[in-house]
């Protein structure tokens, strides 16, 4: 039977009435918290690598970052004088970059609902849900946030089967992947990103489209010359990708993680593989990975152990990579748009995966046959922490004192502070429970009884550039093991 109330998400409602800012439930505050606490980790993906800013209340509308440049190697040889020479000496400047962001804020809801008397009811049948459903929806809007910047920031891409974005030669001059600015970004309207706009510091031709937008994702889809159109993802290519930031870009690899109460072993001294749990299910039949027991047969690549997995982290690739699964990868269509991951069953009303999303067809206008995975390392971005500080609330300690004295980024109220809509027609009381609004509704009131509840949350969001060069987005054709 069809649902009573629409599954639904609005992306950048206007904000065209005032908003409370926090909740007046405050007997509920410590158990929503401890479960909002238990549920950030459940989404958090991109956050848990770059999410090394701590929010602080006021704390202005700029983001500065300093980063700062070691001094070149610039010998190959090396022989100093004899003691009984004056020594010659070598003198090293360590140089820094600023980086510049604008913040970011945003504002987050849930549908309102009716209260119920009954506590345990009222918190398994709608509190439990709708606070689950908004610390979901928060947490996975940051980190499409810090994806966004890892895709459209990054100065080049590694196209499967193929190499480097900057390496190959494109539909034409200008379409290439580039970095772009945050101003540029900007926009970029969930996924709109066709602008014919100049990006910052480029010149002419070089656009947003064709620097990381549609035209560019249809050249390596299926638009462009033979040498830039991407192939699947593999052992050996993810291998060719990790050398690039070893050796070309001597990134530095992961020595931690954030937002969490300890550091996942998993991570250390390695680069990180954001992508699908569908583009790692392949890799287990990589013929890579197969060792030869014929006359001349041999292992082509050394083994890799995929069966690893701990602290949200899995596997551990040639001693140099682990991995990271996003529940919602970029994916795109033969012409370069984007597709959305989920959809509302018409009929049912249920919330659903998106057949264009999860389906492969690769000459399809439509359908999401290609994806984009990330390579990372250490120090490419700097990002605002979004959700509650875990180690306050692992700790045996939290007095009501301590907790109500915290304040955190995207903390989500309970409140009652609302309008709802009052009587239908020609003023007779309303029977629509849900308290939709419908044509003929003669005006709306405070939610004064407390009839009605929903969840708020705000949150500010930003992030800048450490060294974007180490973040190599990778893409390439999907492909279901047969």
């Amino acid at each position: 039977m069809a649902s009573s109330v629409t599954a639904a998400a609005v992306a950048n409602a206007a904000n065209s009435a005032a908003s409370p800012t926090a909740g007046a439930f405050k007997a509920l505050s410590y158990y929503l918290a401890k479960n909002e606490v238990a549920l950030y980790p459940k989404w958090n993906v991109y956050d848990t690598l770059y999410g090394s800013i701590p929010w602080q209340p006021n704390m202005g509308s700029t983001l500065t970052g300093t980063t700062p440049t070691p001094s070149p190697v610039l010998r190959t040889t090396f022989m100093p004088e004899v003691l009984t020479s004056f020594p010659k000496k070598d003198q090293f400047t360590v140089g820094e970059r600023t980086e510049d962001a604008s913040l970011g804020m945003h504002r987050f809801e849930s549908n309102r609902f009716r209260f119920l008397s009954n506590f345990e009811s009222f918190w398994r049948d709608h509190l439990s849900y709708a606070q689950s459903d908004i610390v979901r929806q928060i947490q996975t809007a940051n980190n499409i946030f810090v994806r966004t910047l890892m895709y459209y920031q990054a100065p080049d891409l590694y196209i499967s089967g193929k190499g480097l974005s900057s390496q190959l030669s494109g539909a034409d001059v200008y379409t290439r992947k580039r970095e772009l600015a945050q101003a540029d970004i900007r926009k970029v309207e969930n996924g709109g990103d066709s602008s014919t706009d100049v990006i910052t510091g480029g010149s002419a031709g070089q656009t947003i489209t064709v620097s990381a937008g549609n035209t560019f994702r249809n050249d390596i889809a299926t638009g462009g010359t033979s040498a830039v159109i991407s192939e699947v993802l593999t052992l050996k290519e993810i291998f060719k990708a990790m050398l690039v930031l070893q050796e070309d870009i001597q990134a530095p690899p992961f020595d931690r993680t954030f937002g969490g109460p300890k550091t996942s072993e998993m991570v250390k001294g390695k680069y990180v593989l954001i992508c699908s749990t569908e583009a790692w299910s392949s890799l287990l039949w990589d013929t890579n990975l197969r060792t030869g027991t014929g006359t001349g047969a041999a292992t082509q690549l050394a083994p890799a152990n995929l069966n690893l997995l701990k602290d949200g982290f899995a596997g551990d690739l040639f001693g140099k990579v682990t991995a990271k699964f996003d529940p919602y990868p970029l994916r795109f269509s033969a012409n370069g748009d984007f597709i959305a991951p989920q959809t509302v069953d018409s009929t049912t009303g249920k919330c659903i995966p998106n057949s264009n999303y999860t389906q492969i067809s690769a000459a399809s206008t439509t359908i999401g046959s290609h994806e984009i995975a990330f390579l990372v390392g250490a120090d490419a971005f700097k990002t605002i922490n979004v959700g509650p500080p875990p180690k306050e609330f692992a700790g045996k300690n939290m007095s009501a004192k301590k907790f109500y004295g915290m304040k955190w980024n995207g903390e989500v109220h309970l409140t009652d502070q609302f309008l709802i809509p009052t009587a239908v027609g020609s003023g007779v009381g309303t029977t629509d429970t849900a308290l939709t609004a419908q044509p003929g509704d003669s005006g709306t009131e405070l939610n004064v009884y407390g009839d009605y509840l929903k969840f708020i949350s705000q949150a500010v969001i930003g992030g800048i550039a450490g060294d974007t060069r180490y973040c190599l987005p990778i893409s390439f054709l999907r492909r279901r093991t047969s």
